[in-house]
């Protein structure tokens, strides 16, 4: 009998959706072809533009300074520092590791904080 965790998870356990479903899905659901083909292409690098202004609201709501975030981050064992928080709000693109992290920490979907235009 095979004892990995991995065979035996839950459906709670499955990850995130991949990179490239997401990629379907977003070019799917918008208009701008040009603005979605770049940052597409920017996310094919392993990097995404996050946008700013949700995260700071998502932030706020909870009453937060960018190091009570990364604090909590922290302590829930998600792997996001506050110089990462910063550039993410200041719309500099993170790498989608980042963006998924940042989706789990606020418990969202990763396309709530994914800014649309280029």
């Amino acid at each position: 009998m095979n004892d990995n965790p991995r065979l035996h998870a839950s459906a709670a356990d499955t990850p995130l959706p991949s990179l490239l479903a997401f990629e379907a899905d977003l070019a799917a659901s918008t208009e701008s072809s040009a603005g979605v083909e770049s940052l597409l292409a920017t996310m094919r690098k392993g990097w995404i533009q996050l946008d700013g202004e949700i995260l700071r609201r998502l932030r706020l709501s909870r009453y937060m300074s960018q190091q009570d975030l990364a604090n909590d981050c922290w302590h829930r064992g998600i792997q996001v520092s506050i110089a990462t928080i910063k550039r993410a709000e200041c719309g500099h693109p993170v790498r989608f590791r980042i963006a998924r992290e940042l989706a789990r920490c606020f418990e969202v979907p990763v396309e709530h904080l994914v800014r649309l235009s280029a």
